[in-house]
């Protein structure tokens, strides 16, 4: 299998499945939800990014954001 570079994506991790349960609760997230990597990692829609972060700071949840850049 060769390996796929995607540029622009965000990649959404949580510790346990059960997180997602959690989100979804408080938020519209599979609204913001490209596709799944495993039952744990999700892929977001980047140009969406700011309004889930958003949505989620409003609800008193705050998620660790990293930027990474390679060229």
């Amino acid at each position: 299998m060769t390996p796929i570079l995607h540029k622009n994506l965000a990649l959404l991790r949580v510790g346990e499945p059960a997180v997602f349960d959690e989100l979804r609760a408080a938020v519209n997230l599979d609204d913001h939800v490209l596709g799944w990597v495993s039952e744990t990692e999700a892929v977001l829609d980047p140009h969406m990014l700011k309004e889930l972060l958003a949505s989620l700071e409003a609800r008193g949840m705050t998620a660790l954001v990293r930027r990474v850049q390679r060229e």
